[in-house]
């Protein structure tokens, strides 16, 4: 009988660890986003779209305060994570996280149809 409340502890124990959210980075919110899966094409008031747009390491163009992080080329399909408000890029100040943890920020006037993008 000595060990008769050592199960009921340990039940409490265990539930009250089961129910104590772990800390995380706030990163976690953006992998559990629904992805947006979109097309760069230079947005609606481009005739057309050659070459490669600039990606940002965050939401603006300003080389000074932001360095360019890659390109996409035009045409491309790209996973749409969130979006921020950051500096206006032809009339626009929406710009999309393309990836959570590398791929950087794209204007969101780069694009011409992309809906159901989640805020960040």
């Amino acid at each position: 009988m000595k060990y008769s409340f050592a199960i009921p502890a340990l039940a409490t124990l265990f539930l009250s660890v089961q129910a104590t959210p772990a800390a995380v980075p706030e990163l976690h919110g953006l992998e559990s986003r629904a992805v947006v899966s979109c097309t760069v094409n230079g947005g609606p008031t481009a005739s057309c779209c050659t070459g490669s747009l600039t990606r940002y390491g965050c939401a603006t163009t300003n080389t000074n305060q932001c360095s360019p992080v890659g390109t996409t080329p035009c045409g491309s399909i790209v996973q749409i994570y969130c979006y921020q408000f950051g500096e206006a890029v032809n009339g626009n100040s929406m710009w999309y996280r393309l990836n959570p943890t590398s791929n950087g920020m794209m204007p969101a006037s780069f694009f011409s149809s992309c809906t159901g993008i989640s805020p960040c």
